[in-house]
């Protein structure tokens, strides 16, 4: 049994750059979440996490270094949840429809990240992160290309272009989470997504199926 009178475990420099880190995204989105983008300041994000004005623009070099950082991060998450499901799927009709409800379930577990990356997107999209967004969105279309072709040779999906069912599979689950998360429920907004997540998943299988 340790001693009452030994240290207590202490993060290494490492740990504490990457809590940092998060602490300032944190309280990025915060900010997001209750002013939209144009919220997140530096001096918005300083008090709320504590951290110095120096330490923010070490990580993130300005305003929208923040933007840019918090966008890519929940993009990637997003982006590994939706390819676990799809990964754990048996078949092409299962993979076609863990595409839909990974993203569906995605959006609705967590609606501040998700409106987060709806708003800010045009932002990263016209500063200096462009080239980084171009790659990401590439290669996470590819993915899903690569993962459709097999399907499309064996004949079981429609002979279509691969690159054009991605969009026809998520464009409408996107669209509709979009709807959801731009309006308030308790003012006549749309219903949670989940209130559609059998038929948002079956159209998707109907518009590629063979």
């Amino acid at each position: 049994m340790a001693s009452r009178n030994s240290p207590h475990p202490t993060s290494s420099p490492a740990e504490a750059t990457t809590d940092r880190r998060q602490d300032i995204l944190n309280a990025a989105l915060a900010c997001a979440a209750e002013g939209g983008v144009d919220a997140v300041t530096i001096d918005g994000v300083r008090a709320r996490c504590g951290a110095s004005v120096g330490s923010i623009y070490h990580h993130f070099g300005n305003r929208d270094g923040i933007v840019a950082a918090l966008f890519f991060d929940i993009f990637h998450d997003q982006s590994r949840s939706v390819q676990a499901q799809l990964d754990a799927a048996q078949g092409v009709e299962a993979g076609v429809l863990a595409l839909v409800t990974g993203y569906l379930d995605w959006v609705v577990a967590q609606p501040e990240r998700a409106r987060f990356l709806f708003q800010s997107r045009g932002a990263v999209a016209a500063g200096p992160r462009t080239p980084d967004l171009a790659e990401a969105a590439r290669r996470r279309n590819q993915a899903l290309v690569a993962w459709f072709e097999p399907h499309r040779q064996s004949g079981a999906l429609r002979n279509l272009p691969c690159e054009l069912m991605p969009s026809l599979v998520m464009g409408p689950v996107q669209s509709y989470c979009r709807a959801w998360l731009s309006g308030n429920a308790g003012q006549g907004g749309l219903p949670s997504p989940t209130t559609y997540r059998a038929e948002l998943a079956d159209a998707a299988w109907r518009s590629v199926r063979a």
